[in-house]
Formats: C-alpha cells, sequence, structure tokens
C-alpha cells in the first residue's frame, strides 16, 4: 500500500509522524513524508521518500512580529495568529493535494488543515493522529483553555467547542472556496470537520501513553489511545568528546533547551537563565543557539550543546528543563528525569500541568512571564527534591512496561483497514444482491 503522512509542525511536532513512516516502511509499505523542508534530513536520516510542503506555522509563530502578538490575551492571539494563517493556507493546500496525489491512504496531523478535504476528495481512508490530548472530552481542558475551574465538565467542553471554532471559522470561507472550485466538492460544515456527517468520526489515532493521562470516557470508538510514536536516534551516533568529558566532570548536570522555538526566547531571559546556572553548584548543559549565548562569557560549569540525541543525553542527566514538546517531555520521562517545563504556547502548558500532576516537577514557568527567583528556587528544587526523582523513576517504569509506541500504531491501523476493507466488501455484495 501507498501511505502519505502529511504533517505541519515544529521539528518535534514532525519527528513522532517520520517514526510512524520508519514503522510502515518496515512492513514492505511504501511510505513518503509530506512537510516542511526541516523535516528532509530527517526523511534521508531514515530512508523515508519526501514531498514538500510550504507554509510553516512554526516560522509564523517565532517571528517577531507574531510574538508581539502573543503579548496580548489568549483570544486575540488565536484570532491574530488564525488571520496570518489564512496567507500561509493559501500555500500549504494546494502543495498538499499534490504531495498526496497517488495515495492509498492518508494519515495526517492536526495542523495539516488540508488532511481530511483531500481524503474526501480522493475518496480514500485516512487517519487523523494526534500527539496531545487534544480531543472533545468533558474530563480534561482544552489547551487553548487550559484554567478553568468551576463547572468542570460544562466547561471543558464549551473550551474545546471554542477551540475548534477558533482554529476552523478564519479560514471556513477560504477553504470552502477552496474545495468547491478546486477539489469540486461540496461545502463542508459550518462547524468545520468534527461536525461534518463524512469527516466527523475520522479515525484517530492518540500518540501518547495511558499512563500520563487516562483515556477519557466519553471518547468514542473511533478514537484509537495508543502510545508514542519515538526514534530510536542515538543508534549509530558518536558523541563529541567534549560532552563526554563535561559529563563526567561533575556529579550533577541539568540539560536545558527550547527546541525549536529556542528563537522565540528573549535575549534579556536568556541572559537571566545563564546568569541563575552560573552561580549553581552543578553544571548545565545548554541549547548552544539560545539567542545570545554566543555573546555571554559561560563559565566552565555551562556547556553549549549542538545537538545530541536526547535519548542518549537524557539519561546521563540529573534532571532536564524545557519548553514542553511532546517529544522532549516523553524523552525525559522515558528517562526517568525530573522536569521542569517553561511552556511558550498551546499544547506545552498542558504538558507542563501533567508533569506537576504527576509529581515528577514543580509547577511550570511561562517563558513569557520569565522570572528569575522563581526559575532559581525551582531548579534548586528539582535537582534536590528526592520525591521528583522517586515519582519520575516509577513512570519510566510503568512507560518501559508498554509496548513500542511504533509497532502498536502501525497494528491499530492496518487493523482497521482491514475491518474497512470487510464493510466494503459486505457493502459491495449487498449492491450485488439488489442488483
Amino acid at each position: 500500500m501507498k501511505f502519505c503522512i502529511l504533517c505541519i509542525g515544529s521539528h518535534g511536532d514532525i519527528r513522532p509522524y517520520v517514526a510512524l513512516g520508519v514503522g510502515l516502511k518496515a512492513e514492505a509499505h511504501e511510505v513518503w513524508i509530506a512537510s516542511h523542508k526541516k523535516a528532509c534530513s530527517l526523511c534521508e536520516k531514515y530512508n523515508l521518500n519526501f514531498k514538500l510542503v510550504d507554509g510553516d506555522l512554526t516560522e509564523l509563530i517565532n517571528s517577531e512580529n507574531t510574538q508581539k502578538e502573543l503579548k496580548g490575551n489568549i483570544l486575540s492571539k488565536i484570532l491574530k495568529i488564525m488571520c496570518a494563517f489564512k496567507k500561509i493556507l493559501k500555500i500549504q493546500l494546494p502543495m498538499s493535494l499534490d504531495a498526496a496525489a497517488g495515495a492509498d491512504v492518508l494519515i495526517y496531523s492536526p495542523a495539516a488543515f488540508a488532511g481530511p478535504h483531500i481524503a474526501e476528495y480522493l475518496r480514500i481512508p485516512s487517519f487523523l493522529m494526534h500527539l496531545q490530548p487534544e480531543i472533545r472530552t468533558k474530563f480534561h481542558p482544552s489547551h487553548l483553555f487550559p484554567n478553568q475551574k468551576s463547572l468542570k465538565g460544562i466547561n471543558f467542553l464549551l473550551g474545546h467547542f471554542l477551540s475548534e471554532q477558533l482554529f476552523w471559522q478564519p479560514i471556513r470561507r477560504y477553504v470552502n472556496k477552496w474545495r468547491k472550485e478546486i477539489l469540486g466538492i461540496k461545502k463542508m460544515h459550518f462547524l468545520g470537520p468534527k461536525y461534518d456527517p463524512l469527516s466527523k468520526n475520522t479515525h484517530t489515532l492518540v500518540a501518547f501513553s495511558h499512563h500520563l493521562i487516562p483515556r477519557p470516557i466519553d471518547w468514542g470508538p473511533h478514537i484509537h489511545m495508543t502510545n508514542f510514536c519515538l526514534l530510536n536516534e542515538s543508534e549509530n551516533w558518536s558523541p563529541p568528546q567534549e560532552l563526554e568529558k563535561f559529563l563526567r566532570s561533575q556529579e550533577t548536570i541539568v540539560y536545558l533547551g527550547f527546541g525549536s522555538l529556542t528563537e522565540a526566547c528573549h535575549i534579556d531571559t536568556v541572559r537571566e537563565i545563564i546568569d541563575v546556572l552560573a552561580k549553581k553548584n552543578f553544571g548545565a548543559i545548554v541549547q548552544a543557539n539560545l539567542p545570545g549565548l554566543k555573546d555571554i562569557a559561560l563559565p566552565p560549569t555551562i556547556f553549549p550543546l549542538i545537538y545530541a540525541p536526547h535519548d542518549w543525553l537524557f539519561p546521563r542527566v540529573k534532571a532536564v528543563i524545557h519548553h514542553g514538546g511532546v517529544g522532549t517531555t516523553a524523552a525525559g520521562l522515558y528517562a526517568g528525569k525530573p522536569t521542569l517545563i517553561m511552556p511558550f504556547v498551546w499544547d506545552q502548558f498542558n504538558w507542563g500541568k501533567m508533569v506537576e500532576d504527576l509529581g515528577v516537577g514543580p509547577k511550570y514557568l511561562s517563558i513569557n512571564k520569565f522570572n528569575k527567583e522563581k526559575f532559581s528556587y525551582n531548579l534548586e528544587k528539582l535537582v534536590s527534591d528526592p520525591l521528583y526523582q522517586h515519582n519520575a523513576l516509577k513512570i519510566m517504569n510503568k512507560l518501559n512496561t508498554e509496548d513500542n509506541g511504533i509497532k502498536k500504531n502501525v497494528n491499530r491501523i492496518f487493523e482497521i483497514l482491514a475491518t474497512l476493507c470487510i464493510l466494503t466488501l459486505h457493502l459491495s455484495l449487498i449492491a450485488i444482491n439488489d442488483f
């Protein structure tokens, strides 16, 4: 079979889809990744075909103008970003359509807005693959409205509905025009794909562990909770001698990095972070491309890291501090490390709340409201509180007893496809008998 995996997002967002592609290819299927140019080298590394889809939302979020907009309230933030995203859609939609041509099955990420429309147009089976628990339920909040205290069930459902509409309504007219004029199919439901008869029950893979967030009982049978899809990046990778030497130089070392959102971190914040780290009696490995880091005279206790696979590095440090991307969060928990989340946007706040609820780290610190004293206090607590280490090891043991996430997702995909084939055959036989 031919699988197109259409994934839009940050470098960390794309990696689980590449991991799924590796798993599908291992079953002797033809697979290609349709994504931004940043995914090209990753696809080459794992010998996957690649098709370019321009229109990178991460670049939009990291831009200076967008960062200024992020200072407002949550509604104004999203509306302004989504209005700007309409410009990106004009590039993304046609390139996504071209990239999916010839596929037998389409797998797409939530930010790949073309996904359900292309699947309907091509009349092929499709799967929506979520990396976060951003699916309507009354048991946990939308990551855009995480702080609803009263009437939780009702407010959580309302928050999910508002999240869906904030992403759909600004682009609804443009998408429906594209559906009519280019795809030749009828308009989507006014409230979007999750309410449309043809797409509302799309099979959805929820690629994270139930040990972190239990499956809500109000999710339908078309929602399949699987497990994290993580690449084995440490295989055939050798660390630079300087890094190995630094890791041997001190008993306690923490890691700090913000992934592909690093550029959105203000230079003044970076200076304050380094100032705090420099005054601690332990070492730190920090992401080398932090804004302004090259202009700071670093003490020998701080090592600027260009690259190391998380699955190699994290088991070798005491604790991890990062932005709360799903892949980085999973890597830290699989390594059994106390974690401090410093979120920038979206779901990162929910992962920060989850880390606190699991007892593997202190309350998250928003990077946009950075406080030097709070950071110093939480950092000290992160490395000294034995309860965080104890709980992190408990979570690690639970995660490592689960089935491999790649294999679990691949198996579920083929179970569903087999069911769809049987259903199609059954309907065909009924039609023949009626004739």
